[in-house]
């Protein structure tokens, strides 16, 4: 959420590659100071958006072997990217995409990169482009990582999770 917020500003500034690049890391930071890892990240979108204009033409990239080599960006992000901007039919894995598959049973693995495959095998085609936004916003107001809130859950009764909250 702190992201969207302070990237709402971000692009307000710079919407395109070649804006982020004049911007620059100092200015990039201006704007996103308000995240986690700010400094990291400035840098990492200054280098991601002169690396677009070199070897992309300015536009961002369609494959997630491409959208990997960037500077700053790994599987997650691709996902993001393929989902979000192409429309293709990825599943993010974030911090509460995989606690909510693991917790209520959907997809129980160990790592992130096997909670996508698993998921991606059981969530429907007509699903998957929004699947991941869902099990984000159970994860962040309903499955709470400390405290889930069991009692109002609307999964409740297909959740595998043995500890439910508010028995």
């Amino acid at each position: 959420m702190s992201v969207n917020k302070a990237t709402k500003s971000l692009f307000k500034a710079a919407d395109t590659p070649a804006k982020m690049v004049a911007l620059g890391e100092e200015g990039v930071a201006e704007h996103i100071r308000t995240i986690g890892l700010w400094r990291n990240k400035a840098k990492n979108v200054v280098a991601l958006s002169r690396v677009i204009l070199e070897q992309h033409n300015g536009k961002t990239p369609r494959t997630r072997e491409d959208l990997e080599a960037l500077p700053g960006v790994g599987h997650k992000t691709a996902s993001v990217v393929l989902n979000e901007a192409y429309g293709e039919a990825t599943i993010a894995v974030d911090t509460h995409v995989f606690r909510v598959s693991n917790r209520t049973g959907l997809a129980p693995e160990s790592t992130p990169e096997k909670v996508e495959k698993r998921l991606l095998e059981v969530t429907p085609d007509t699903y998957k482009r929004g699947a991941h936004h869902w099990l984000i916003l159970h994860g962040r107001y309903t499955c709470l990582a400390r405290k889930p809130g069991c009692p109002e859950c609307v999964i409740r009764d297909l959740c595998l999770y043995e500890a439910k909250t508010g028995e």
